[in-house]
């Protein structure tokens, strides 16, 4: 079994779901940097209140790695505005796994 090393967690607020998954994703991604010099897989999961507005291959293309999984499950919130628009929250969640040991010391 793959130890996960870290999560990084973000969340994103837009117009449509598609901008607010990519806010939440580079909200993420800002919280932690990796100073680990080993090849990792990387787990996306994102909380969306319509996941079928969301490609996942769009997703993969931001973190330019072949070693990526997206998980779109049913979370975010959607909250309505008066004039019929609203505003789209997505909870994103990054996960990294060593691919390999990681070094000592």
């Amino acid at each position: 079994m793959t130890q996960r090393l870290i999560v990084q967690m973000g969340m994103g607020v837009g117009d449509t779901v598609a901008l607010a998954a990519e806010r939440a994703v580079a909200d993420a991604r800002a919280r932690a940097q990796i100073h680990v010099d080993v090849p990792f897989t990387v787990r996306l999961t994102l909380g969306v209140p319509q996941a079928a507005q969301v490609d996942p291959s769009d997703l993969a293309r931001a973190f330019g790695t072949p070693d990526l999984e997206v998980h779109v499950v049913a979370g975010g919130m959607q909250v309505p505005g008066p004039a019929g628009d609203g505003l789209i929250v997505v909870g994103a969640a990054i996960e990294r796994f060593p691919l390999t040991g990681l070094p000592a010391g």
